[in-house]
């Protein structure tokens, strides 16, 4: 079943396929971040607002690493989508041939299919990415409020 839509979606799909895969890449690897590290909890607080920063800050990077790159892929899978929309719409149209007055259904079914089909991988990739970005951002929001409170500051 799947592998009919994928075929039907044409080109644009492979492509839409080998950025889902390198997002499914960058989504397992702060999934295990996530999963499988402690929760940052220092024994003994940094000394100097300067060394609380550097603390803050690099729990800051930890904590939202990749999370550019998964938004980036998100846009460019979206993006990919409606341009095979665009492109299965076009190419619905131009395969009639030069008489435009034919109403052949048959004929505008297969651009159709490519322009659905691509929508759907798009927004799908988009959905997922996003999904996983705002949960990633909440457990880096998290783990910054407690590190703060345990560290004593006010912010």
């Amino acid at each position: 079943m799947f592998h009919e839509e994928f075929q039907h979606g044409g080109p644009v799909m492979w492509v839409l396929f080998a950025v889902w895969v390198i997002m499914a890449a960058l989504l397992l690897d702060r999934l295990a971040f996530w999963l499988f590290r402690p929760l940052t909890r220092p024994t003994d607080t940094p000394q100097g607002p300067a060394a609380r920063e550097r603390l803050l800050e690099r729990l800051r990077f930890d904590g939202t690493r990749n999370s550019d790159r998964i938004d980036g892929l998100t846009q460019l899978a979206t993006s990919l989508g409606l341009f095979g929309t665009v492109l299965g719409i076009a190419r619905s149209f131009f395969s009639r041939g030069d008489d435009l007055t034919l109403a052949a259904p048959e004929v505008l079914a297969g651009g159709l299919a490519t322009a659905l089909f691509t929508t759907v991988g798009g927004i799908g990739i988009f959905i997922v990415g996003q999904t996983f970005l705002l949960i990633f951002d909440w457990f880096a929001e998290r783990d910054l409020a407690i590190v703060r409170e345990r560290i004593g500051d006010q912010r």
